[in-house]
């Protein structure tokens, strides 16, 4: 893959970004199932406010992006 050496501080921003993305990929696609099979209301809203809640987040850690390699 990528062969320039990366900061520890980078290797952990990285991880935290992916993890929130990966909730908001599950997160909603739960919801999207969740409505076609008729799911109740309640638990698509609590999977759509959980992706937003990860969407914050992902924005503090772009705000936040780390100074080094």
């Amino acid at each position: 893959m990528n062969d320039v050496p990366v900061s520890e501080e980078t290797r952990r921003w990285r991880h935290s970004l992916r993890n929130e993305l990966n909730t908001i990929t599950m997160a909603t696609s739960t919801a999207a199932s969740l409505l076609e099979h008729g799911g109740a209301l309640d638990r698509v809203r609590q999977h759509l406010a959980r992706a937003e809640a990860a969407c914050q987040r992902c924005a503090e850690l772009v705000r936040d992006w780390p100074d080094g390699g």
